[in-house]
């Protein structure tokens, strides 16, 4: 696995990299800036992109954005300090997979790169509380929209944590298939990642 970390404080970068150099094969670049990144993305092919929300210039969530069209296979996971629901809505826009706070340890960070390339969103534990706690506050609102059957089975199994291949397997159906049915229920909820998709939801009471 590389992972390319993007930040422009030298000692955040010395940190990630001895935390995620500990990990048995993996393989660890480093950029001082988004552009810097973006640059070196092409020749480097990142597995993982590991940025800092808060980058001057071109800002984490500028890079994810612009990685999907150039790197497209390439996972990308923000850190920041900033726990609000709009910075992780901002993030998830950007097509982020993962959203950590920088109190993060060094293994939640080397777990999530990991997780990430089994194509899992990954929040960081706070953050996913928030949003379970907004989900049970909001119940059902009103704000329905409807999923079919087929479509709440599989997004539920996301919930779960079960990746692409896991869902096909336990289904019997083609990862293609799968892939085609979670467009469509990002579609319908409005959502442009998998974190978001689970998250409206469970807001609207159409998962557990």
């Amino acid at each position: 696995m590389r992972v390319l970390i993007v930040d422009d404080e030298p000692m955040t970068r010395d940190g990630l990299r001895i935390a995620l150099s500990a990990g048995e094969g993996v393989e660890v670049v480093e950029a001082s800036s988004g552009e810097k990144a973006l640059e070196a993305a092409p020749k480097l092919r990142p597995d993982v992109v590991l940025a800092e929300v808060g980058l001057p210039g071109m800002n984490g969530n500028g890079l994810a954005a612009a990685l999907r069209e150039l790197v497209p296979d390439a996972k990308v996971v923000v850190f920041t300090r900033d726990e609000s629901r709009a910075s992780v809505s901002a993030a998830m826009q950007a097509g982020v997979s993962g959203y950590l706070l920088k109190d993060s340890s060094g293994q939640e960070v080397l777990e999530a790169a990991r997780l990430v390339t089994e194509g899992k969103a990954v929040l960081h534990p706070k953050i996913t509380g928030d949003f379970i706690e907004a989900a049970q506050m909001a119940g059902k609102d009103g704000d329905t929209a409807s999923l079919s059957g087929r479509e709440a089975e599989i997004l539920q199994r996301v919930a779960s944590g079960a990746t692409t291949n896991a869902v096909a397997e336990e289904l019997g159906i083609s990862p293609y298939t799968v892939k085609t049915h979670l467009e469509r229920v990002f579609e319908k909820l409005g959502a442009s990642s998998r974190a978001e998709a689970v998250a409206a939801a469970m807001r609207r009471g159409l998962i557990e």
